[in-house]
């Protein structure tokens, strides 16, 4: 029923990529009933669950509670998840039961390393707790064995789709550390002291390391090939497009642990990272649905710092060419969700408002050059023209309605409220 759910929640939001007739025509029941039904099996007491299928239904129930924005059902299904984990010590294989098939190990497996990325990724997007790390695990990453008997290894030509699914959980590993790292920096029980300059790796470094290592994946996980409808081809596109995502959140994040300010280094991090969604075929980023967009969140909050701070009319125009960009992705994003909350719009209104502000003739409030000695070099010291260009402060009242990135009854959380503070 879980299953169901998930499956039709993003069969209705047209997540998929299918032949034919298209899909979500064809949906009788609603994953509103597929859900209840999965909720209403599950036993009242943790303690009585022995079953693995049960682990399965609650991961099931989490990534089903994201499509649908309910955000407080994932923490719970999460925390339920976890804690069955805890019960029985299964995150560690010696505990498993002696009993399980090759292909029951394996489907553990992908189980246990699917929701310790989700883990990871909802600690990032809503300021939790993980509740597990890495190096607790005692798990083996699955291998790719099939219910037929049959193991394809990575040096065959074709590899097996499961390699590119172990290096996103193997992303997601780094970024497990570097948001340690971040959080560590903020804490007031930070009895180590640790500043910026001491951290033990930066982020311009694990970049250069992941970039090596991505170049060395089979060019099906770097191709970024459109969609045939044929699944055995496009399980590699899917795969191709969620790194390319993963290595969209660990840039942002890298970004905040290197801790710059400078205003051209903001747009040139969020540029980037939007030039990565614009090169994934339209049908995997609609694929990868909603938790998608909470990736372009740390991108609008990056961007909505940045009109906060003194601009150029240089580094402006920057800013409002990534705003309307964003805006055109966020719209056939949300053209097919069932819980849209019309961010497009949102954003399109903001740069008008500012537009007519600028072109009204109003006195804008200038930023004096000792203002600007004490705040530091802006995106002119990478643009020479900037240096006659005058720099000026936006008014608080007009940013006053910047609200990031949703509120659908409030189950989209802004990036604004999450320890990174997306420096």
């Amino acid at each position: 029923m879980a299953a169901c759910a998930l499956a039709s929640a993003r069969v209705r939001d047209r997540a998929v990529v299918s032949k034919g007739t298209e899909t979500h025509d064809r949906l009788l029941i609603p994953a509103e009933t597929f859900y209840a039904a999965a909720e209403n099996v599950l036993p009242s007491d943790l303690l009585q669950i022995q079953e693995f299928g049960f682990l399965r239904g609650c991961a099931l129930l989490a990534i089903a509670s994201i499509q649908d924005g309910k955000i407080d059902a994932m923490h719970k299904y999460i925390g339920i998840y976890f804690s069955i984990m805890s019960i029985h010590q299964w995150h560690d294989e010696e505990a498993w039961p002696n009993s399980l098939s090759r292909v029951e190990q394996e489907e553990l497996r992908r189980l246990y390393w699917s929701i310790y990325t989700l883990d990871i990724y909802s600690s990032i997007v809503w300021n939790g707790c993980p509740h597990f790390q890495e190096a607790h695990a005692r798990v083996e990453y699955p291998t790719g064995y099939e219910e037929s008997g049959t193991e394809q290894v990575q040096h065959e030509s074709i590899p097996h789709w499961i390699l590119g699914w172990n290096f996103t959980t193997d992303l997601y590993r780094i970024l497990e550390h570097a948001v340690g790292k971040l959080r560590t920096r903020r804490s007031q029980f930070n009895f180590m002291g640790d500043e910026p300059q001491n951290i033990s790796f930066r982020g311009e470094e694990i970049i250069h390391r992941v970039n090596s290592r991505y170049n060395m994946l089979p060019s099906q996980f770097r191709d970024q090939k459109q969609a045939t409808g044929d699944p055995s081809s496009d399980i590699y596109g899917f795969q191709a497009a969620n790194i390319q995502a993963t290595l969209a959140l660990l840039q942002i994040v890298l970004f905040s642990l290197d801790g710059n300010s400078d205003v051209n280094k903001k747009c040139t991090v969020a540029s980037n990272v939007l030039s990565t969604f614009r090169r994934v075929p339209t049908e995997f980023v609609r694929a990868i649905s909603t938790p998608l967009i909470y990736h372009i969140a740390g991108i609008g909050f990056i961007l909505g710092s940045v009109m906060e701070e003194p601009l150029s009319e240089t580094s402006y125009q920057k800013v409002r060419e990534l705003l309307l960009s964003m805006a055109s992705l966020l719209e056939s994003l949300e053209a097919f969700l069932h819980r849209s909350a019309g961010a497009e719009q949102q954003l399109r209104a903001l740069v008008d408002r500012i537009d007519k502000y600028m072109s009204s003739g109003k006195e804008m409030r200038p930023i004096s050059e000792n203002q600007t000695q004490q705040i530091g070099p802006l995106d002119g010291a990478s643009d020479p023209g900037n240096e006659l260009s005058p720099q000026f402060q936006l008014p608080e009242e007009l940013l006053q309605e910047w609200t990031w990135p949703y509120d659908i009854s409030q189950a989209y959380l802004p990036f604004a409220t999450c320890d990174l503070q997306w420096e």
